[in-house]
């Protein structure tokens, strides 16, 4: 096994955004103008660690596959092979131009997916429901889906435990349902 020596490319702050620590705290930036029950239902619910970690797992892999980000640090190789990051964009002086790099990572379609609902929610802005009960329909549907609540959190009002889904199993889930989908039973013209 071969070992390479690593050294440090810069950190987040001086290679990608001059304003922020670090892409945990980019996270912050962007869900801040979230309504104040949505961003509590983030933290408490476990879904804010998730879409950062997702944030930096989309930004290593955008990275070579020899420098990854540790914390708010760039790491790589002190000696780089010849032609390893060829395919990457450079600065002015031929370093990696992580901003670049970087800059085609949403932060959309993170947030959504790993955004927390409530039956109500699902029943209500997911599945249309006109029922007196959104709720209902949804915690049938969940159920029947057998998809497992990520996370319990005592309800506003009520303090009882409620049940806490991420809106991208839901949408996998309720896409998979019979009628929903593509029909795979029937052969196409």
């Amino acid at each position: 096994m071969t070992y390479r020596t690593t050294t440090e490319y810069g950190t987040w702050c001086n290679r990608v955004n001059a304003y922020s620590s670090s892409p945990d705290a980019d996270v912050l930036d962007y869900i801040n103008g979230g309504d104040s029950d949505w961003q509590t239902r983030l933290a408490e619910s476990g879904a804010l660690e998730l879409i950062q970690d997702e944030y930096r797992q989309a930004i290593n892999d955008a990275l070579p596959n020899s420098v990854s980000l540790s914390g708010d640090l760039f790491i790589g190789p002190a000696d780089r092979d010849e032609g390893e990051f060829a395919d990457y964009p450079t600065d002015e002086y031929g370093s990696l131009d992580f901003k670049v790099i970087v800059e085609d990572i949403d932060l959309a379609p993170i947030v959504e997916r790993n955004e927390p609902l409530t039956l109500e929610e699902i029943g209500r802005w997911e599945m249309k429901s006109t029922a007196k009960h959104p709720a209902k329909v949804a915690s049938m549907a969940m159920s029947r889906a057998k998809l497992k609540p990520h996370v319990y959190l005592p309800h506003p009002d009520s303090k009882r435990p409620q049940a806490i889904y991420l809106k991208g199993a839901v949408l996998e889930a309720l896409a998979k349902r019979p009628g929903k989908g593509a029909r795979t039973d029937r052969e196409t013209a």
